[in-house]
């Protein structure tokens, strides 16, 4: 009798912890689903963002090399300040971090979600390695163009919040030589590929969201 007990006892907290787990796996699994649908919404932002910085790379690497370069001031002074405005992306990844962090992520029984999560965060190896390519030619720019552009009016064309406003004039820049204006054209190219690339990866890491979503509400049949 005593046997039983112990045994029916065991039975009862391997029940009970095993709910347990299945409610924590649930709470988990919905909370990921509400970070995947504002990653979706964070994801079109960025691709957006990022292909209209290529368009404006676009401009400003043509201003450059324009032979009428001298009436493209106020043009070339905003596109030159905004060259390097460009927030690095952010994802909502609070439930996968807290996961991994406390040794949670073994409650996602579901193989084809664990797998498909982990390959939805791994697309930010790429991500995250053409920021670091473009941050550091972002800091050679950023040497050259106090070469090229009057720093005082570089200042003076951001507001009080922060913005950039283009010139209502047409300042001249502090030099035309052409090797130096070449360069910086060869720069705006690089980040224009480089942003581009970005765009295109932040693209992708969007469907796959998208995708994840829909795999998690088929394996645990949520709405």
């Amino acid at each position: 009798m005593l046997f039983f007990a112990v045994f029916c006892g065991f039975l009862a907290e391997y029940q009970l912890e095993h709910k347990i787990e299945n409610d924590r796996e649930k709470q988990y699994i919905r909370s990921l689903l509400e970070d995947l649908s504002e990653d979706t919404v964070t994801l079109r932002f960025f691709e957006t963002s990022f292909l209209a910085n290529v368009n404006r790379m676009d401009t400003l690497m043509r201003l450059l090399t324009d032979p009428a370069i001298k009436e493209k001031g106020a043009d070339l002074y905003y596109l030159g300040r905004m060259a390097t405005r460009l927030e690095p992306l952010a994802l909502h990844d609070r439930t996968i971090q807290q996961m991994k962090n406390s040794g949670a992520f073994r409650l996602i029984r579901k193989q084809a979600v664990s797998k498909a999560v982990l390959d939805y965060y791994n697309r930010l190896i790429p991500i995250n390695t053409l920021e670091q390519s473009e941050y550091d030619v972002r800091n050679e720019y950023r040497k050259l163009v106090i070469s090229i552009f009057q720093p005082v009016v570089l200042d003076s064309i951001v507001n009080s919040n922060n913005q950039v406003n283009r010139p209502k004039n047409n300042p001249a820049l502090l030099t035309y030589d052409i090797d130096l204006l070449t360069k910086l054209a060869g720069m705006t190219v690089y980040i224009k590929g480089v942003r581009l690339a970005t765009a295109k990866q932040v693209a992708s890491m969007n469907k796959a969201a998208k995708v994840l979503i829909q795999i998690i509400k088929k394996e645990y049949r949520l709405k």
